[in-house]
C-alpha cells in the first residue's frame, strides 16, 4: 500500500524519455496558467522529495485552500493526496501510481474519490505523464478534474437500465431492440423463449431469416427493413409463427422506430403479445355461435312455450308451497302458545297456594308468644333466673323478626312472579289473536302501524317496568296504515325495541325510550330514541352486515333481517348515534 511506503522512481533506460522531458519542462509556467484558466485541478510530483504540488483549484474542488498546505517541505505526498483518498479506492490508487512511476508508459489515468472539506466525497478523474523539470530532471504532471456530477448520472442511468432491464424481462409479453440491420441487439426472456432458444446470447446479432428460416422468418425480415426504411410503424398486427414443438401460436406485433436527437432512425423497437388462447377460444365460438345460429328460431319457439308453462307452475308451486308452510306454522304455533299458556295456568295456581300458606303462617303466634313472656319477664326471672328469662326474650324478639322478614320477602317475590305471567299471559294473547286472524298466506293486508306499537309496549312491559324505564310513544295526527305483514312488521318493532331497552345501562338514573310517529308528505316515520350507550361512525357501517353482533351471545341476524323485512314493504331503516355515551336513534320510513 502506498500510505505508508515511499513511491521510489527508477531511472528510464532510453534518453529519449528525459529528452521529451526536458522539452516539456520549457511551456510549464505557460501550461499551469493556461490550466489554472481553464478551472482544472493541476498537480506535479518531484520523486526526488517525495513532494507534490498541486494548484489552488486542485484544493478547491475539494472545498479547500491552498493555504493550508506546505510545499517546500519534503514528503508532503501522504497529506496533499494519500489522505484524502477514499478508504476504498486508497489501495488502488497508490499502488497504480507507484506502478506508472516505475514504469512511466503513456498516461496514467485513474478514478478515485476524495475527501471534501464537507465530509462528503468528490469523484476525481486524474490523468497523469512523465515530466521533465530541471529541479529533479524528471517527475510527473497530471490534472484533476470533478467528474462527481458525472457519477452521479452514470450511477443514476445505470440504475434506470437494472429497472428497465428487471421490467421487460419480467413482462410475459415479448420485447426486443434491433440495429439498423435487423440484428436484434436486446431481447428479453419471453422473446428468447418464444423463439425457442436457451439465452440471450443464442440470439443477438441475429436477424429473422436466422431465426426464423422460412416464409416466418423472411416476413418478419421484410418488415423490420421496410419500417427502418421508411419510419412507417406497425400497430398490433396478428401474425403467427410455429414454435420449436411445432405449433401454431399468435402475437399482436407493434413495431416502432427509434430515432436520435437529430430525427435518424439508429434502431426498432418490437413488443408481441400472445393472442393464442383467444385466438383459439375465437375459432370454438365461432363454430359454437354457426350451430347455435342453426338451431335458434326453433328453440326460440320452443322456449317461449316452456317459459309460459313455467312460470305458471312456479307460481302454483310457490302458492301452494307458500299456504302449506304458512299452515304448518301456524298449527305449530297455536299448539306451543296453547301449551305455554296452560304452564303459566299451573304456575299461577302454584303460586296462589304460595300465598294461602304464607296467610297461615304462624308469624302472629310468634308474636304474641313475645308479647307474653315480656308482660311475664318478672315471674319468669324469679323461676329460671333473670338472666335466662331476658335471653329467651331475646331468642323470641329474633325469631319473630326473621319469620317476618321471610314473610315479607315470599310475598315480595311471589307477587313480581304473577305480574310477570299476568304479562306473558297477554303477550300470548295478542299471539293467539295473529294466529287464530292468520289463513295460512302471505298476503298483505291493511296493517295499523300505530297499533303494532301499543301491542308492542304490552309485550315489553315487564322489562322496562323491570329496569325502570320511562317510555314514552308520540302519535301525531295522521293515517298510519300500510299493506303488510303483520306479525312480521311487529318481529322488527320488537327487535328494534329489545335492543333499545339492552343499550342502556343498568347504573344511569334517567332512562328514556321514545318512540315517534308522523306522517308527512305520504311518508310514514316512526323512530325510537334512546339514551343508551350509542356506538361510533365505524360500528354503524357493520350494523346491517349480515354476522355481524355487538353482543355476547348474538347471531348478528336481528338487524340484517329487520331491514330485509323493511326493504320488503318498500320502506327503509337506519340507526344513527352521535358517538359512544350519545344513545341512538333507529328511523323507519314507509310510503302510504
Amino acid at each position: 500500500m502506498m500510505q505508508n511506503s515511499t513511491i521510489q522512481l527508477t531511472e528510464p533506460k532510453e534518453n529519449r524519455m528525459f529528452a521529451t522531458a526536458e522539452n516539456q519542462s520549457e511551456n510549464v509556467e505557460r501550461y499551469k496558467a493556461l490550466i489554472h484558466a481553464s478551472g482544472i485541478g493541476a498537480w506535479e510530483y518531484f520523486p526526488d522529495t517525495e513532494t507534490l504540488w498541486c494548484n489552488d483549484v486542485y484544493f478547491s474542488m475539494l472545498g479547500r485552500d491552498i493555504k493550508d498546505y506546505k510545499f517546500n517541505s519534503p514528503n508532503n505526498l501522504k497529506e496533499v493526496w494519500i489522505d484524502l483518498l477514499h478508504p476504498d479506492d486508497k489501495e488502488a490508487s497508490t499502488n497504480r501510481f507507484a506502478d506508472y512511476v516505475r514504469n512511466p508508459e503513456g498516461v496514467n489515468e485513474s478514478y478515485y474519490r476524495m475527501k471534501h472539506s464537507d465530509g462528503s466525497w468528490v469523484w476525481i478523474w486524474s490523468r497523469g505523464s512523465l515530466f521533465h523539470n530541471e529541479r529533479s530532471g524528471y517527475g510527473a504532471i497530471g490534472t484533476h478534474v470533478d467528474i462527481t456530477k458525472h457519477k452521479k448520472e452514470e450511477e443514476s442511468i445505470q440504475r434506470e437500465r437494472i429497472l428497465l432491464r428487471t421490467l421487460i424481462d419480467n413482462l410475459p409479453d415479448t420485447i426486443y431492440v434491433k440495429d439498423i440491420k435487423g440484428r436484434k441487439v436486446i431481447a428479453n426472456r419471453a422473446d428468447v423463449e418464444c423463439i425457442g432458444c436457451e439465452s440471450e446470447e443464442d440470439v443477438l446479432g441475429k436477424t429473422d431469416l436466422d431465426l426464423f428460416p422460412n416464409d416466418i422468418g423472411l416476413r418478419g425480415y421484410e418488415d423490420d427493413m421496410s419500417i427502418l426504411r421508411t419510419g412507417e410503424a406497425i400497430m398490433n398486427r396478428e401474425e403467427y409463427f410455429i414454435d420449436k414443438e411445432g405449433k401454431t401460436r399468435w402475437l399482436q406485433t407493434t413495431k416502432i422506430p427509434v430515432r436520435d436527437p437529430r430525427g435518424k432512425i439508429i434502431r426498432l423497437l418490437g413488443i408481441g403479445h400472445d393472442i393464442t388462447l383467444r385466438k383459439q377460444s375465437d375459432e370454438v365460438l365461432n363454430k359454437l355461435n354457426e350451430d347455435l345460429r342453426l338451431q335458434s328460431e326453433e328453440l326460440g319457439k320452443q322456449a317461449k312455450d316452456l317459459k309460459a308453462l313455467n312460470q305458471q307452475l312456479e307460481k302454483q308451486k310457490e302458492q301452494e308451497m307458500e299456504k302449506a308452510i304458512a299452515q304448518g306454522k301456524f298449527e305449530i304455533a297455536s299448539e306451543f302458545l296453547h301449551d305455554i299458556g296452560n304452564a303459566m295456568v299451573g304456575l299461577g295456581s302454584h303460586l296462589n297456594r304460595i300465598n294461602r300458606a304464607i296467610d297461615q303462617n304462624n308469624v302472629n303466634n310468634i308474636r304474641s308468644l313475645t308479647v307474653f313472656l315480656k308482660t311475664n319477664q318478672l315471674a319468669i326471672a324469679g323461676a329460671i333466673g333473670p338472666q335466662k328469662a331476658a335471653a329467651l326474650i331475646s331468642v323470641t324478639e329474633g325469631v319473630e323478626q326473621a319469620q317476618s322478614d321471610n314473610v315479607s320477602e315470599i310475598n315480595k317475590s311471589v307477587n313480581e312472579l304473577l305480574n310477570i305471567i299476568t304479562h306473558i299471559q297477554e303477550i300470548l294473547n295478542i299471539q293467539r289473536q295473529l294466529v287464530r286472524g292468520h289463513r295460512g298466506m302471505h298476503e298483505r293486508k291493511p296493517v295499523n302501524l300505530e297499533s303494532i306499537i301499543y301491542d308492542c309496549r304490552s309485550m315489553i312491559f315487564a322489562s322496562i317496568d323491570k329496569k325502570g324505564i320511562q317510555f314514552n310513544i308520540n302519535v301525531q295526527p295522521g293515517s298510519y296504515t300500510i299493506k303488510g305483514d303483520h306479525t312480521k312488521l311487529m318481529q322488527v318493532m320488537l327487535n328494534i325495541l329489545k335492543n333499545s331497552i339492552e343499550a342502556i345501562n343498568g347504573d344511569v338514573l334517567e332512562k328514556v325510550i321514545t318512540v315517534n310517529m308522523h306522517n308527512t308528505g305520504g311518508v310514514v316515520e316512526i323512530s325510537v330514541t334512546d339514551n343508551g350507550q350509542g356506538f361510533d361512525a365505524k360500528t354503524a357501517e357493520l350494523f346491517f352486515v349480515r354476522g355481524f353482533t355487538t353482543k355476547k351471545n348474538g347471531t348478528g341476524l336481528g338487524l340484517y333481517n329487520c331491514r330485509a323485512i323493511i326493504e320488503s314493504h318498500s320502506g327503509s331503516f337506519e340507526i344513527k348515534s352521535d358517538g359512544p355515551g350519545c344513545g341512538a336513534v333507529s328511523t323507519i320510513r314507509f310510503a302510504v
